[in-house]
């Protein structure tokens, strides 16, 4: 056999053509912040690649290569990889919540089935270029997926599938039907944004007449509903700063921060921001106070209508730690609900606080009605 045959026959043997699940990642910003400060933007790089590695691995995903900042990764079903997107996106935002803002990371997830090439541990094939568009599409910290894979998953996983619509891809030859996919419900308000802002994306011309009736529908549905709740007024929360008790600093302003934004998506619930937090208490002689304790919080319940106080406390026995969360009505000054929760891992703090975060909004958007009766 020559030995052009000999080079021919070794490649044939090591491709290998097989239906997968192709995900393409990349980072929300990575390039401007390189040209900003590239010691921090390599630093989240690798902190990026640190957290992420592991999930990939958990959800039974081959890494095939990093591009710069993007991950593609190939997966043997869509189930996987969706599951993993999914988790990537919840663990980030967890980390997110107890980073400052200069240091956050956030990616984009694009996930398409299709048939493709594996060889000499590289993918081709359309399959992988339809995911490596697709994810242009997702938000930062979002995901996006192909019709293909949201019709193998719809009834096998706990998300929302929105359907944005079907669009146009750069250098695709056929239009692709695209979803987003959310872990939890959405307002009518906030998902018709994400179709229209899909829709904008498409030639502006065929699509003008759909965005303006989208419009005057998203401007009818904000009047007749916020968070899908009609005209119905949202219980105006102060959570108050965490006491931490476990002997190790900072983690009372990484769960107060993570603890304001879990009840600030319930649909019942407006928690009051920071800077609110500390107007209100310059307005009561009291100018920059280092903590909002409940003390300060029942005096800025007093001044304000605010209908619900939470506050915090981490505590640390032995290797375990404690987080036990409570919900006061100010106004008879009781306790409503209080969660505790446990853990043995300081990894799984942030799990365990949006866990016992979980029951008090459960507890309160239950008894919603009750509470604005009362006030």
């Amino acid at each position: 056999m020559k030995e052009k045959d000999k080079e021919t026959s070794a490649l044939a043997t090591s491709e290998q053509r097989k239906l997968s699940a192709i995900m393409f990642t990349d980072m929300v910003g990575y390039s401007a912040l390189t040209q900003k400060n590239e010691k921090l933007a390599l630093e989240l790089l690798e902190e990026h690649r640190r957290i992420l590695r592991p999930l990939f691995q958990k959800h039974h995903g081959i890494e095939i290569k990093t591009i710069g900042d993007a991950f593609l990764v190939s997966f043997d079903n869509t189930l996987d990889a969706v599951s993993c997107a999914l988790e990537i996106q919840k663990t980030l935002i967890e980390y997110n919540a107890a980073s400052p803002e200069t240091v956050q990371i956030k990616v984009r997830i694009g996930i398409h089935l299709g048939d493709v090439v594996h060889r000499s541990g590289d993918v081709y094939g359309d399959g992988v270029n339809i995911a490596a568009r697709i994810h242009t599409i997702a938000d930062p910290n979002g995901i996006a997926i192909s019709e293909d894979v949201c019709r193998q998953v719809v009834n096998k996983i706990n998300a929302r599938f929105i359907k944005l619509g079907k669009g146009d891809l750069k250098n695709i030859a056929m239009g692709i039907a695209i979803y987003k996919v959310e872990p939890h419900t959405e307002s009518y308000f906030r998902t018709f944004l994400a179709q229209l802002k899909f829709y904008a994306r498409q030639r502006r011309t065929q699509y003008l007449a759909l965005a303006v009736a989208g419009i005057l529908l998203l401007a009818f549905a904000f009047s007749q509903s916020l968070h899908g709740k009609g005209d119905r007024p949202e219980l105006l929360a102060v959570v108050t700063d965490f006491v931490n008790e476990t002997g190790e600093g900072r983690l009372e302003k990484q769960l107060g921060t993570l603890l304001r934004s879990v009840l600030d998506d319930s649909p019942d619930l407006e928690v009051m921001t920071e800077a609110k937090m500390q107007s209100e208490a310059k307005k009561l002689g009291k100018d920059k106070p280092k903590r909002i304790d409940e003390e300060l919080a029942m005096e800025i319940a007093s001044s304000t209508k605010v209908d619900i106080i939470v506050t915090g406390l981490i505590k640390k026995f032995g290797n375990t730690y404690t987080i036990d969360l409570k919900a006061i009505d100010p106004a008879r000054q009781r306790y409503l609900v209080t969660a505790v929760e446990m853990t043995d891992n300081r990894d799984d703090i942030p799990a365990t606080l949006r866990k016992a975060a979980s029951k008090i909004c459960n507890k309160l958007e239950s008894e919603s009605d009750k509470l604005r009766k009362g006030h």
